[in-house]
């Protein structure tokens, strides 16, 4: 009997000795020992302690290491180190925008019909979400005559969208009601709405929820 004493196997193994029946199985201990030294460490992305730090220069903001920018910020941002990545960090900052520079962002819900669509399949189309150009025409208070419209509840008339130039009812909810007070005549937005009714009484004019809007300069 072969007594071995190795103490590269007492590190890894936590071996002090081991009585091995034949040269053969020590040759295979060897082997597996050098195959684990052998293999490399992966690159991974290790969550990095807490740790908040700031741009030395302007700096670009990107949605994945070496992908494609999505913002900038300058030495005044404060970014949050979530997790390091090789020599990229994942950050995380706060700030303020203005609402009106802001929409909501796609979900797959979106759709590309347009008011003649709308018109077309009015069941169809009900409750679809759209992302549309449109130009402000004036902010009004529904009246029993617009019966897709609740009495007294306010709305935005509008043309669109793009080229289409059809006349547009826009119901807006109560938090987006001082931003629709403050937009000037002939203003072109972008909305994010919800098909209310694709055709209403008397004349066919579609009706959209208000769900986001913001100016196109």
């Amino acid at each position: 009997m072969v007594t071995v004493i190795c103490s590269t196997a007492r590190e890894l193994l936590n071996l002090t000795r081991m009585h091995l029946p034949s040269p053969a199985i020590r040759l295979l201990l060897i082997a597996v020992l050098v195959s684990a030294r052998a293999i490399p460490a992966q690159d991974t992305i290790r969550p990095a302690a807490t740790q908040t730090v700031v741009p030395a220069r302007a700096a670009v903001l990107r949605a994945s290491p070496a992908g494609k920018p999505t913002a900038r910020v300058d030495t005044t941002a404060r970014l949050e180190v979530l997790a390091r990545d090789r020599n990229w960090l994942r950050v995380r900052t706060e700030g303020w925008v203005l609402a009106t520079d802001v929409l909501p962002a796609d979900s797959g819900e979106l759709t590309r019909m347009s008011a003649a669509d709308l018109r077309a399949d009015s069941a169809g189309s009900r409750g679809k979400l759209v992302r549309w150009a449109v130009e402000f025409v004036a902010l009004h208070t529904a009246d029993p005559l617009r019966k897709g419209l609740v009495d007294g509840e306010p709305y935005i008339l509008a043309q669109g969208p793009g080229e289409e130039r059809s006349l547009l009812y826009i119901a807006v909810p109560p938090s987006l009601l001082g931003m629709a007070r403050a937009i000037p005549p002939l203003a072109q937005l972008t909305i994010v709405a919800r098909v209310r009714f694709g055709r209403s009484d008397p004349v066919g004019v579609p009706v959209l929820d208000l769900q986001a809007l913001s100016r196109i300069q």
